[in-house]
């Protein structure tokens, strides 16, 4: 079988179809913004109780939206979309960022990083995704603050370390990826939950306007064709343990699969371009298939976003990968939280807050 190279005007238009924007009306941002200020309230996203009022919010929401506002969220929630913009929310506040990053436990208990969070959450429930956090990961908190709070950006912090870790708590860059863990992309397998079905970003402040950069998958797939991505769901893969995991907890994976076929999303994918190799001794045809992915991810040109408070992107981590370059601004603060769709069928440890088993 020969795999067939498509036209760069065609891998453009597959890209463009894959990035959807929605917005809100002023009655409508009016709305959300007053949700997210009642679950703020209650202590966020972390708080017991927090899971039904987002959803009740988000039913609220919906019958405000008209039919092609509810048929851009079906299509991200069907899994048919790699990237939802949601544009036209309400600004949380006019605060200035201050001339130092403060500290992480201070900012996550900051009231607008808090409104942030939950109208995320509540954002996450239009698209039937549910917030939730591993056990293993950020303390087995919901809300992750994303900044340049262990070194490794552009201008060096306050004990810069001489080890860099390889997360979202740095300022390093961070190549194409999704999110871990990696031993699954949809259904729980020999213990381990799957990985996240999206992740919400929205910005506390960035002020340099550094954007986020998403690379959809399809087009990738479509280029190196099928007999590569066939070789791509052979277990054949390792990758190496993530550094944001609680310490003693996670481990490297061994043979794994790059893609997986499920009868309800499709392809899923689990990737990461600085974790991922090919196991020892696999066969050329997998390490052949292997190389023309990473070839095709680099040869990628990546879709740029610039999140404000007025702002959020839900990223589908099972159909695209998300990267960022070295952090420039140190006071640069995303508020991000994981998503759970209605497809995945995780390890369950709490219902409320959702907590799953990494």
């Amino acid at each position: 079988m020969i795999d067939a190279i498509k036209p760069d005007v065609e891998t453009a238009e597959l890209t463009e179809q894959e990035i959807r924007t929605f917005s809100f009306d002023h009655r409508q941002s009016t709305l959300l913004h007053y949700f997210a200020e009642a679950l703020a309230a209650i202590g966020g996203p972390q708080a017991p109780g927090a899971k039904s009022k987002a959803s009740l919010a988000a039913t609220e929401l919906k019958r405000s939206f008209s039919k092609d506002q509810c048929e851009l969220l079906g299509a991200y929630s069907d899994g048919l979309v790699c990237v939802l913009i949601f544009e036209g929310l309400q600004k949380i506040t006019d605060v200035s960022p201050p001339n130092e990053l403060p500290d992480l436990t201070s900012l996550e208990n900051r009231y607008d990083v808090l409104c942030l969070a939950a109208r995320n959450q509540i954002l996450l429930k239009l698209v039937d995704n549910s917030a939730f956090a591993y056990d293993m990961d950020n303390e087995g908190k919901l809300v992750r603050l994303v900044a340049n709070f262990k070194g490794g950006g552009l201008i060096k912090i306050n004990a810069e370390p001489e080890i860099n870790e390889l997360s979202s708590h740095s300022g390093l860059a961070l190549g194409p990826h999704t999110e871990a863990p990696y031993w699954c992309a949809v259904s729980a397998k020999d213990g381990h939950s799957p990985s996240p079905s999206s992740l919400i970003l929205s910005a506390l402040w960035n002020p340099s306007l550094e954007p986020t950069r998403v690379i959809p998958l399809p087009p990738i797939l479509e280029k190196i064709g099928v007999t590569h991505c066939l070789a791509l769901t052979t277990d054949s893969f390792q990758f190496t343990r993530s550094d944001s995991f609680v310490s003693g907890k996670g481990e490297d994976g061994r043979n794994v699969s790059i893609l997986e076929f499920d009868d309800k999303v499709g392809f899923a994918a689990r990737f990461n371009s600085y974790r991922f190799s090919v196991n020892d001794n696999v066969s050329t045809f997998v390490k052949t298939a292997y190389t023309a992915l990473c070839l095709g991810v680099g040869e990628a040109t990546p879709i740029e976003y610039t999140l404000t408070q007025e702002s959020a992107m839900a990223i589908n981590n099972i159909r695209a990968l998300h990267c960022r370059d070295v952090i420039k601004d140190n006071r640069r603060v995303l508020v991000r939280i994981f998503g759970l769709s209605k497809f995945s069928s995780p390890l369950v440890i709490s219902e409320d807050p959702l907590l799953l088993q990494g």
